[in-house]
């Protein structure tokens, strides 16, 4: 399942704007949890997944997705919805971080630690373990490297003591162990792009595109005059911009219609 740690607020976002998201299921459980914790009756839940697909995409075939829904219902009655505002990292944390060697580690590290506190708000049983998939676990940390590189670093981390590997050979699961009380000084409310997130910690040119959230980086961090001015990110500049220039044609369209 993708991170999301306020699942009622992401599935307002996804009504709004009649989206299924990237993964269909993940949306309807979630909005199925939604319309559950508003005291609506399992019958009248489903009729609203069923609409709510129909508004995502009119030309869906109910029967192809029944299946799918009423999956996602069943799970939606059996795991509460996650209400997370933030977590906490503290100072002994990140001071067992910092003194990692290399920033891909040190970015791997971080991303481990954040999501074994999400598990273990998820699952109060987990004992730091996290359930994440690996492909999901480098996108979180903006690793891009290989396989093979993938495996030294959590081979690093588990000769350290730092995290612990299952002993079922099908399980990909590590289990993060350092996580220690101490002075709260970061706290995470978003994880996307954790790696990022880690390295505007350090004091690297990154920032919290004023759009969508997302941490990113500068696009001309060299230029320090540059760094007080950028505001979003390309995305988003690129979606304003593309708006700016509507608006712009619509407003001279209206004066000339006033003449």
């Amino acid at each position: 399942m993708t991170v999301v740690l306020n699942e009622h607020e992401w599935a307002k976002e996804m009504i709004e704007t009649k989206s299924l998201g990237k993964k269909p299921f993940e949306t309807l459980s979630r909005v199925a949890k939604y319309y559950i914790d508003k005291s609506y009756s399992k019958k009248d839940v489903r009729k609203m997944l069923d609409t709510f697909l129909i508004q995502c995409d009119p030309s869906a075939s109910l029967p192809k997705w029944s299946n799918t829904i009423d999956y996602a219902l069943e799970r939606a009655l059996k795991y509460d919805a996650i209400t997370i505002d933030y977590i906490n990292i503290s100072k002994p944390e990140l001071e067992i971080i910092d003194n990692l060697d290399g920033t891909q580690l040190r970015r791997l590290a971080f991303t481990l630690l954040c999501l074994a506190k999400y598990w273990d708000i998820v699952n109060p049983n987990g004992n730091h373990w996290v359930n994440s998939k690996d492909c999901d676990i480098m996108r979180m940390a903006n690793i891009n490297t290989s396989i093979k590189r993938q495996s030294q670093m959590y081979y690093t981390l588990n000769s350290m003591g730092l995290i612990q590997f299952s002993k079922k050979v099908d399980n990909t699961n590590v289990r993060v162990c350092f996580l220690h009380d101490g002075e709260d000084i970061l706290q995470i409310s978003d994880f996307r792009n954790l790696g990022y997130q880690y390295l505007q910690y350090q004091g690297e040119p990154y920032f919290k595109c004023k759009n969508c959230g997302i941490t990113t980086r500068y696009d001309n961090p060299a230029n320090k005059n540059s760094l007080s001015k950028q505001k979003y990110c390309k995305s988003c500049a690129a979606e304003l911009n593309i708006q700016q220039t509507i608006n712009s044609v619509m407003r001279r369209r209206n004066v000339k219609n006033m003449i």
